[in-house]
């Protein structure tokens, strides 16, 4: 009997079976359990035994789309099989459609690289066997052929039925054929209107308040835990809670404004990218409002302010985050946080840190201070917004023209109508074109920014010095405020501990030199040290640097990134850039 089936015999076979469904959702129905019914009713029938701990499960992988084969356990046999780990192996699968449902040359090629490795396919719904020796028949191969084909076509049939159902209901403008909405949204039934679930809608509002504050993602999600807020999406790929990423996919979301983008979700879609592909079908006032376009703004604004760096400083005390570099060799400069003691940290080229170089550190009090009492004391000139303003110019150009080609094209489209090449074109316009205006909002903001975000105000240095070494929520918030302000106003600080720092100020050729102390025990520098002792009198070190910036002949290096740590590699100072390069005019404070 096992000869005429093509069978290996009972005593030398392993029988496994391979069940699959496409949906998650089946999974609380009998999709499983009667592919399982099917599998053990075979074996019983012509005497094998089933061995259930190497048969194989895809629950809520598509056959059509290869996610099974890609991602899921079906991968892993083909492979097994291909490397000969299947020799004299029964495969028991419902029938074909679970196997694969890819088109022909696909799905074959999968088939083959099975039966030809020693593995014999069983469809249980027919009963019959397909391995290399069945497949010898003409009949049985066409029938392979046409079963196979079969399975791809029903897929793709359904798949037209439902992408045309989706696009005339995306163009109608129709919300029940959607059910799906951002966390902070529900409804009864697909005709009933949203309903905003406000204790939800009050932590994304916090987010997004705290992202204009200039709070990163990471941090968002470390005070969201702390406090305990609720988690206002609807999808979390962390089991229902705050996770690093979450604040990020929030601020990004423009459904929080109301607005609702139709992408397309299909297979091919998705496999470009897990979002799938802009329909171009942008609709405003699709959903309740819960931000407004100010906050939004403001977010996007200081979201585009903290590109400069990656921080790692959770704490914020390092309120020159990716604006300060080593003016020997023009790497990064690293601060190494002390809360106590007279230095407050040091401050170290990460070059140094690394081992590359032997660049001097510096305490970050003779940073600190000289910094933002030069910063906050140097008045802008009124060219600062020149740039910006070119930029928001750029803008309404480019949406004064956006907006004329989609007046053109609808004005065609009135004329001869609604052809497919003129309506996509339209749909393209129509969201680039809000692309425009988000992107000048946030100029704007940016542009807004620039002047209330710098507060010149006597007692600003020394209110910002008392808060950068404390230890508390409110000290925190304020550094992270006074990090966003510094890098709206700052382009580079270039430091030589010990003698200078040279600071250049965005959206001007303004540069100015700013002194800094010279190295001394923290007993004679702080008057208030225990053992404080009045330092003799004596001149200053010398300190070359300084000088050249103060005769404008100091040049600064091109800021760049650290370089890797080197392997056995002995430190080298890098020369000096008194002579190295050619000198830069530095207007004096």
């Amino acid at each position: 009997m096992y000869t005429s089936l093509g069978l290996p015999p009972p005593a030398s076979a392993k029988v496994i079976s391979y069940t699959r469904f496409s949906s998650k959702r089946q999974a609380a129905g009998h999709s499983k359990e009667r592919q399982d019914d099917k599998a053990l009713k075979w074996c019983r029938e012509h005497g094998y035994e089933l061995d259930i701990d190497a048969s194989v499960h895809d629950p809520g992988f598509s056959a059509y789309s290869a996610a099974h084969i890609n991602r899921g356990e079906l991968g892993v046999l083909q492979r097994a099989a291909i490397d000969g780990k299947l020799k004299n192996t029964v495969l028991l699968v419902e029938a074909f459609d679970r196997l694969s449902r890819l088109p022909l040359t696909a799905a074959y090629e999968l088939l083959l690289s099975l039966v030809n490795n020693g593995v014999t396919v069983v469809t249980l719904t027919d009963g019959k066997p397909w391995n290399s020796t069945t497949l010898k028949s003409l009949e049985a191969f066409m029938l392979s052929l046409v079963t196979l084909y079969r399975g791809h076509e029903e897929s793709q049939r359904k798949s037209v039925i439902l992408r045309e159902k989706f696009d005339a209901a995306r163009t109608q403008g129709q919300r029940s054929a959607f059910g799906s909405a951002p966390g902070w949204l529900s409804r009864e039934t697909k005709e009933s209107p949203w309903t905003v679930d406000e204790k939800k809608a009050d932590v994304v509002r916090k987010v997004f308040q705290m992202s204009a504050d200039g709070y990163g993602s990471k941090a968002i999600c470390k005070r969201a835990v702390e406090e305990g807020w609720t988690v206002p999406t609807r999808k979390t790929t962390a089991g229902g809670r705050w996770h690093a990423r979450m604040p990020g996919i929030i601020l990004r979301n423009r459904a929080v404004l109301g607005v609702h983008e139709h992408r397309i979700m299909t297979y091919e879609a998705k496999g470009e990218h897990w979002q799938g592909k802009s329909s171009g079908l942008v609709y405003h006032d699709y959903y309740p409002r819960i931000v407004s376009d100010e906050l939004w703004a403001a977010s996007r604004a200081s979201i585009e302010t903290r590109r400069i760096d990656k921080r790692r400083d959770t704490h914020y005390y390092n309120i020159f985050s990716g604006l300060m570099y080593c003016g020997y060799c023009g790497a990064p400069m690293h601060r190494r946080t002390e809360i106590r003691g007279y230095s407050r940290g040091t401050i170290a080229c990460a070059d140094k840190v690394s081992g590359h170089t032997t660049c001097p550190s510096g305490s970050a009090v003779t940073v600190d201070a000289p910094l933002l009492e030069a910063i906050f004391s140097f008045k802008p000139a009124a060219t600062i917004g020149d740039d910006l303003a070119r930029e928001i110019a750029a803008a309404d150009a480019d949406m004064r023209e956006k907006e004329a080609e989609v007046r053109n094209i609808t004005d065609t489209i009135t004329k001869v109508g609604p052809l497919d090449a003129l309506t996509d074109k339209l749909k393209t316009l129509s969201f680039e074109l809000d692309i425009y205006r988000i992107a000048r909002e946030a100029l704007l903001a940016s542009r807004d920014n620039m002047y209330t975000s710098v507060d010149y105000r006597d007692g600003l240095v020394e209110e910002a010095i008392s808060k950068l070494y404390v230890q508390d929520i409110a000290a925190r918030d304020y550094r992270a405020s006074l990090h966003l302000k510094l890098a709206r106003l700052v382009e580079t600080v270039w430091v030589w501990n010990y003698e200078v720092a040279i600071v250049q100020f965005k959206h001007t050729s303004g540069r100015i030199v700013v002194p800094l102390d010279f190295k001394r025990l923290p007993s004679r520098a702080n008057t208030l040290a225990k053992w404080h002792k009045p330092p003799p009198p004596k001149s200053p070190p010398p300190r070359p640097h300084l000088d050249a910036a103060n005769r404008g002949e100091l040049a600064v290096p091109t800021p760049r990134r650290a370089l890797a740590k080197p392997k056995n590699a002995s430190s080298a100072r890098p020369p000096s850039l008194l002579e190295s390069e050619l000198p830069l005019t530095l207007p004096l404070a």
